[in-house]
């Protein structure tokens, strides 16, 4: 932990916050019941960083006022991180702006959480973990699912049901990212929390055992990058004795979460460099 304002200056923050910027933190707050997200003093090192550079921060995620109860639970508020927590999409989810994409893979309209798109800054503060829809959930997923609204969330979920569901789900994913960084050019920084790595999503109420051990945090402002050097690391890294490793034979070397959910999550990387938002070729510089 305290090497992550080192590495958040490495990432070159300071180059995408000014004095004053109205600074989103887009992470997965979880649920009531569920344990596995990231850790306060973490988001209080983040918060302290934007802080430092006359930032003013907030942390968000979507699912209305609901949301508001669990971070509250899980123990995330101005007196635990140094920043307030507001809903990405207002208490009912219906606070949004509308982006059309002209290229977009499957969707052509998308609305983007309010409080998202009206930030002058957004940081995207992801919990790597494993997904039943898209093998894994990471940089991409958080802004995919946590910066809309429910029927674009139900649109993407409705691409599941065709022939290549597999694929069209990712694809749609990368739709709403486009959409939600679409006026955050320069203005977006990716952080990628590698631990507690389970295979399945902070929205499940009850606990798991990490099936590898702890990698670390990767920051970038290229989220294609950070998320494939993140598919990597983990599928690099030895299984956990006594976790779902166990139970699919999990080793170092295989596509993890393709051999758990039966779904490649590496389709989502490639369709986002296809989409424009980054590239798969990476450097790895460890701090």
């Amino acid at each position: 932990m305290t090497k992550l304002p080192g590495l958040l200056e490495k990432a070159g923050i300071k180059d995408i916050i000014a004095k004053k910027d109205l600074v989103a933190i887009k992470m997965h707050i979880g649920v009531i019941g569920g344990y596995r997200t990231i850790r306060t003093p973490f988001v209080r090192n983040v918060v302290d960083a934007i802080r430092n550079l006359g930032g003013q921060p907030f942390l968000t995620d979507t699912w209305g006022f609901g949301h508001l109860e669990a971070a509250f639970y899980n123990g995330y508020s101005h007196a635990t991180c140094n920043a307030p927590v507001l809903p990405s999409n207002g208490i009912k989810e219906n606070d949004y702006r509308t982006v059309k994409l002209q290229d977009g893979f499957h969707l052509k309209k998308v609305k983007v959480a309010g409080n998202i798109y009206d930030a002058d800054v957004l940081i995207n503060f992801a919990h790597g973990k494993g997904h039943g829809s898209c093998g894994y959930g990471g940089l991409i997923k958080n802004l995919a699912l946590g910066g809309t609204t429910g029927d674009i969330r139900h649109q993407e979920h409705e691409l599941e049901k065709t022939a290549e569901g597999v694929r069209d789900f990712q694809e749609g994913m990368v739709d709403v990212v486009k959409a939600v960084l679409s006026n955050k050019k320069g203005k977006a920084l990716h952080i990628a929390w590698l631990f507690d790595i389970v295979e399945h999503c902070d929205c499940a109420p009850f606990g798991m055992v990490p099936f590898v051990p702890d990698i670390g945090i990767l920051a970038s402002q290229d989220i294609v990058a950070t998320e494939k050097a993140s598919l990597d690391l983990i599928d690099k890294a030895p299984p956990v004795p006594w976790s779902v490793a166990d139970r699919f034979k999990l080793k170092a070397g295989d596509n993890k979460f393709l051999k758990i959910h039966g779904k490649d999550p590496y389709l989502q990387v490639h369709a986002a460099e296809k989409a424009g938002l980054g590239t798969t070729e990476y450097e790895l510089i460890e701090l």
